[in-house]
């Protein structure tokens, strides 16, 4: 066993002080962390297969990138990262220390390198936020060019609402119990084993309709309707119905991912022409005055308001492709 102190990471500038385990490197601490770490995949020829205790404990990182080798986090790896909100990792780090998250309320987005069939850390990283999470899962592995090239989707985007739980005292009994509030409980137990189960986690979407705000289940729904990995016909049918009944909500929300970017939304930019033509369905209405006109206008309102002027322009071509196609029409 070998120590070593001063390490750079290769992607990043990063000092860092390291020890070689029977060929492999842990990184022991991370020195005066900037806003984003990317750990690096290896460290003088040798993989980086872990991160000691304490590593980035106390720092003001804010997202961090771990190496796809990576198999274990020491115990208070990440202790009051107070503003740490992003983590992309492999499924493969399923060695987890205690405490991981202890101080570390904030995280909101993880992003996942999933090899099916393989024993995963999803379902434990899970228990271990048990704040709304967002979450990007990719398939990775062999046969996954294979896939794509037959246009395999081999990415979901998924949101696990928050939930917590409460003792609640029965002071005739003498007793205490735990009351669990919000749905995200039943989302976090969607695993056979450490598998991940899509259709599961779609039975649940009545659940999360009662007990989750509006604007958080439209995007669930666009979640799984824009990245469908393992979603059924049925459930497909589900989602949409319900982004159809919340089209404003969902439209919304598709132009706020434009000026966000991926930082606070699991949707894609530049969505609005997806939601009005394939979920919507608005190009198979037939063409009028009436209902399918309104709606157009109150998007063009709101893209409007929104400043999204491509969006605008959009709308404005698909309104008089689709809605007056045989008459002029003139607007202040």
């Amino acid at each position: 066993m070998d120590s070593y102190c001063g390490g750079r990471g290769e992607k990043w500038l990063m000092d860092f002080s390291y020890t070689v385990v029977g060929g492999n490197v842990r990184i022991d601490k991370v020195e005066e962390p900037q806003r984003e770490v990317v750990v690096p995949e290896t460290v003088g020829g040798y993989l980086v297969t872990e991160l000691g205790e304490y590593v980035l404990a106390g720092s003001g990182v804010e997202e961090v990138w771990l190496p796809g080798g990576l198999r274990k986090i020491g115990a208070y790896g990440f202790y009051n990262c107070e503003n740490l909100r992003r983590i992309h990792c492999s499924s493969r780090t399923t060695d987890l220390g205690t405490g991981l998250f202890a101080g570390a309320g904030g995280v909101g987005f993880v992003d996942i390198c999933v090899f099916d069939g393989e024993k995963s850390c999803l379902k434990e990283l899970l228990s271990e936020l048990r704040q709304t999470l967002r979450v990007r899962l990719r398939l990775c592995g062999q046969g996954e060019e294979e896939s794509r090239g037959r246009g395999v989707f081999l990415e979901a985007r998924l949101i696990f609402p928050e939930y917590y739980e409460e003792s609640v005292e029965n002071t005739p009994a003498r007793i205490l119990y735990i009351e669990t509030h919000g749905c995200g409980h039943r989302y976090r137990y969607c695993f056979a084993g450490t598998q991940f189960q899509y259709q599961k986690y779609d039975e649940l979407f009545p659940h999360a309709k009662v007990q989750e705000p509006e604007e958080l289940v439209a995007e669930m729904a666009l979640g799984r309707l824009q990245y469908p990995l393992g979603l059924a016909e049925k459930y497909r049918g589900m989602y949409q119905g319900y982004v159809a009944g919340h089209w404003r909500m969902a439209a919304r929300l598709m132009m706020e991912a434009g000026r966000q970017g991926a930082a606070g939304s699991i949707l894609e930019p530049g969505g609005v022409p997806w939601l009005v033509e394939e979920i919507l369905g608005f190009g198979q209405e037939a063409g009028g005055d009436g209902e399918l006109g309104e709606k157009l206008q109150e998007l063009i309102r709101m893209a409007q308001e929104a400043g999204d002027t491509e969006t605008v322009a959009w709308l404005m071509d698909f309104r008089h492709r689709r809605v007056l196609p045989g008459k002029r029409r003139f607007e202040l």
